[in-house]
């Protein structure tokens, strides 16, 4: 119920301050917004379907090279071997109804640095989620559109258990989450539609996994016990800021907060462990071009990076997606 309400109160606030920008527009702009096209862009989620029967598929290629660490003052540091990733993932989306969206978002990862690297491409958790579309957006007077989103992600990756560290892709936990998008399209002088996503989601654990030998928690061999993750959330903006018909500069800023996990159990050597994770955080940007060959079809390619964080790597991630709808 708490969290239900931030959310809520998340978006109530950005919507507020959507209409608001919206009121130092002329009113005499030409109405291109309905008839120009967007892909992007990287990272905000998109609202509920606007049909039944719609399908649409946005597969991710990304490669993430870590470039360091945050400390817990926030301070950048150096450091060894640092961990790059090759990620697949791809979002699919079907409307059940006009209003209600049913998405999924499978992925597979694999993991290296100069020590070593993972057996092979391991499968990440799964998120599953109902997004429903509560109001519609007007682009004559740029009032958003409000979907809100209520699901659940799938405790499918190795997480514990692991012939090598880099093996882990998953957490272990089923997670519930709830969130909010609020999507904006207007005008500008000069005929250039902007799209604005606000968006914010928490994530809550449902399950204290159990843990065994090594695992993404830092325990080794011989370790058994279990683990609470700690509650997490996302908030962002992202913009599209059309420079033609075809052509979008987008861009992301993204803040990821989680707290940290409490684990407890017994060590190879038959010692109690009882120990807390650190709070973590980090902020990125991620700015992109896109093409649009259809109101159906566009290409976004583009690099995300962290501009800040506490007790987290940084990263550079550069990144290309194809979305096509039916």
């Amino acid at each position: 119920m708490r969290s239900a309400l931030v959310c809520a109160s998340i978006g109530l606030c950005c919507w507020v301050q959507a209409a608001k920008a919206q009121t130092v527009l002329p009113q005499d702009i030409p109405n291109a917004a309905p008839n120009q096209w967007f892909t992007g862009s990287l990272e905000a989620p998109s609202p509920a379907l606007p049909k039944a029967g719609m399908l649409a598929i946005e597969p991710y290629a990304v490669l993430q090279f870590d470039t360091g660490a945050y400390a817990d003052n926030g301070h950048h540091l150096s450091t060894n071997d640092n961990a790059s990733t090759a990620e697949t993932l791809l979002v699919i989306k079907y409307g059940i109804t006009n209003r209600l969206t049913v998405e999924a978002l499978p992925s597979l990862s694999r993991s290296w640095n100069s020590q070593s690297h993972s057996s092979g491409a391991g499968v990440g958790d799964l998120p599953i989620e109902l997004e429903y579309r509560l109001t519609d957006g007007n682009y004559h007077n740029g009032a958003p559109s409000l979907t809100l989103d209520l699901g659940v992600t799938l405790p499918t990756g190795e997480y514990d258990r692991l012939s090598k560290s880099l093996n882990g892709v998953g957490q272990g936990a089923y997670l519930l989450k709830q969130g909010v998008v609020l999507q904006s399209l207007f005008d500008t002088p000069g005929n250039h539609p902007v799209r604005i996503r606000v968006y914010a989601s928490l994530f809550e654990p449902l399950s204290h996994p159990g843990v065994n030998d090594l695992s993404v928690y830092g325990t080794s061999q011989g370790f058994a016990g279990r683990v609470r993750p700690g509650i997490s959330g996302q908030w962002g903006i992202g913009g599209g800021w059309a420079l033609d018909r075809n052509w979008v500069f987008a861009v992301d800023l993204v803040q990821n907060l989680a707290r940290g996990y409490r684990l407890t159990g017994v060590d190879g050597g038959g010692s109690a462990v009882a120990t807390t994770g650190p709070n973590t955080s980090n902020t990125a940007l991620a700015p992109a071009i896109e093409y649009n060959w259809s109101a159906n079809g566009g290409l976004i390619a583009g690099v995300e990076y962290t501009a800040a964080g506490r007790n987290t790597a940084s990263y550079v991630a550069p990144q290309i997606a194809v979305a096509i709808s039916f």
